[in-house]
């Protein structure tokens, strides 16, 4: 693994699945944690890997956001098929509300990103400590350092201006306070 991918989104589904485990009272919810991993992570990067291989792609990061349509779509299938099997399967709500949120937020950037290009790395960062801090209390907030470190690389490698970098983090930030605003309402 590159330095580069370390925050990469498909990078951050570990710690996100470990953060809702974590933030679980449930006890097993990590059998559930390992059948999302299962059915949503492993097709969506085997998808880009695929594209990279047979020469449609140059780069897995995606740089060129026409080429982000298939694997965006490949990816939301299967996070929606990971969500249905949890919900079949009986997860507790507390982790699959996150789940379904971070679903909710791969469609916004597909949505953004057949108009402009958008830094996901931004979005998933931000969610992801988002999630950390409204989950697990202030004691997470050192997390939010991650933040600007991130889109300094996204715009040091010349990936994201300033703009993309900002949306993305202010999308992935806006998705999980959403979230929990709903705490106690919908779940």
């Amino acid at each position: 693994m590159h330095q580069a991918d370390l925050f990469s989104p498909a990078a951050l589904s570990v710690p996100c699945l470990l953060l809702g485990v974590l933030a679980s009272d449930e006890p097993g919810t990590y059998r559930y944690a390992i059948l999302y991993f299962l059915v949503g992570i492993p097709i969506p990067v085997a998808y880009v890997l695929w594209l990279l291989k047979s020469g449609r792609v140059s780069d897995f990061h995606l740089p060129d956001r026409r080429d982000r349509t298939g694997p965006f779509v490949v990816a939301i299938a299967g996070a929606v098929c990971a969500a249905i099997l949890l919900a079949i399967a009986g997860a507790p709500t507390v982790f699959l509300a996150p789940v379904i949120t971070s679903l909710l937020l791969t469609l916004a950037l597909f949505l953004v990103t057949l108009k402009w290009q958008i830094s996901i790395h931004s979005a998933t960062t931000t969610a992801l400590v988002t999630f950390a801090i409204l989950a697990l209390g202030p004691g997470a907030a050192v997390l939010a350092l991650c933040i600007p470190l991130v889109i300094w690389a996204r715009m040091y490698l010349g990936r994201h201006t300033l703009a993309q970098s900002l949306a993305g983090g202010c999308l992935g930030c806006a998705t999980f306070m959403g979230l929990f605003a709903l705490r106690g309402i919908v779940w």
